[in-house]
């Protein structure tokens, strides 16, 4: 009897350190992003435009216009406001309330009527299984200290058949990239937790549920990695994924 109630107390114990660990990380990373809401769109313009620019030329070929969208890590909305055109809706989330205060501001502006950002938890989607055509997480996951719950979340709310596109940095590729990313970092404040080599990117999306029948490397001042994908559970047209693709940004 003792060593049932241990365990139980340990089990209660465990349980409230996830909760707590949670709720500090939600903490820390909405306190940052919240800062850093009213620069994100001038860093993103001056370090990463030319990279985004060929994001969004890669995503639109895969839009059309019955497709229900998910966006997980949407920051001052740069992609729904590029791609609201070409889709039927655009669900826009993020943790943090200022980058989605600065969004709203953006849509009330424009008078779109299909786009909603929602503050929400990437770690944690209140959405009900399988209800969107297409999710798109960009350049979020180096920044996850745990990527393996957001991911299993997205799986679980994509419709069967429905398409994950996961463009992603990858400052792990070179020595290079690793000194521009602290370079980057100090200078902007945000940390890049996770530094994957485009390799090691693809072998965490696979072993995580995801089939990748699209991937090119978009060589801008970083390599980011992009990446197409269905629940492994579905079927892939061909089955077979063409060799990477080298993509310069202009």
């Amino acid at each position: 009897m003792a060593s049932v109630a241990s365990d139980k107390t340990l089990n209660i114990c465990n349980i409230i350190k996830l909760k707590t660990d949670m709720v500090n990380r939600q903490v820390k990373e909405r306190r940052f992003w919240d800062w850093f809401a009213d620069y994100y769109d001038s860093f993103i313009d001056s370090v990463f435009r030319k990279t985004y620019k060929t994001i969004l030329e890669n995503i639109d070929s895969d839009l059309n216009l019955s497709h229900k969208v998910l966006e997980i890590g949407t920051g001052t909305g740069i992609i729904p406001f590029s791609i609201y055109s070409k889709v039927s809706s655009v669900i826009a989330t993020d943790i943090s309330p200022g980058m989605v205060r600065i969004a709203n501001q953006k849509l009330l502006k424009s008078k779109i009527t299909n786009i909603d950002f929602q503050i929400m938890d990437s770690y944690n989607l209140t959405f009900p299984d399988k209800s969107f055509d297409i999710v798109i997480a960009s350049n979020v996951f180096h920044l996850l200290y745990a990527p393996e719950k957001p991911l299993k979340e997205i799986g679980r709310v994509m419709k069967d058949n429905g398409i994950f596109i996961a463009p992603t940095l990858c400052v792990g590729e070179n020595t290079k990239s690793k000194i521009i990313a602290t370079i980057i970092g100090s200078l902007s404040g945000f940390k890049v937790v996770n530094k994957w080599s485009f390799k090691e990117l693809k072998s965490l999306l696979t072993k995580n549920g995801f089939d990748i029948y699209k991937e090119s490397r978009i060589e801008g001042r970083l390599l980011t990695a992009y990446f197409v994908m269905k629940n492994q559970q579905c079927v892939v047209p061909d089955h077979k994924i063409p060799a990477s693709r080298v993509l310069e940004v202009h």
